[in-house]
């Protein structure tokens, strides 16, 4: 009986951490953050996101860098419903209510307008945009 609570409790305990990094931004690295979801809207230099655990603004200015498949994209690019991973300096990124983007990188197309689905993280390892 002793055995099969262990195990009980081992599994409540990989449920409720899954449960919990599931609602993390995308872990940081290599000095940013990463936030992930789909473009709601683009107004006024911010762009809102739908992201796992609800919108978040980031902030658009000249120095934002635009891709998709590694190529420079416009920000008429950035439509309702278009998946993308935005990077933000970690500096900017701690405690700011809009969070200034680096770099937006788009993804493929979104299966649902709206849905929470991060963009594909391909290339994403070299951090290139970043240097």
């Amino acid at each position: 009986m002793k055995r099969l609570l262990a195990h009980f409790h081992v599994g409540v305990m990989s449920i409720a951490l899954a449960l919990s990094l599931a609602s993390i931004p995308m872990l940081a690295h290599g000095g940013f953050e990463h936030v992930a979801g789909n473009v709601i809207k683009v107004a006024n230099g911010v762009m809102t996101l739908q992201t796992s655990t609800g919108p978040v603004d980031v902030k658009l200015d000249a120095k934002t860098e635009i891709s998709k498949d590694k190529q420079k994209a416009q920000l008429s690019d950035l439509t309702p419903g278009t998946r993308v991973v935005v990077d933000i300096p970690e500096s900017e990124a701690e405690g700011n209510k809009v969070k200034l983007a680096h770099a937006v990188k788009i993804g493929n197309a979104s299966p649902a307008a709206g849905a929470a689905t991060p963009a594909g993280h391909e290339g994403h390892d070299t951090h290139d945009v970043h240097k």
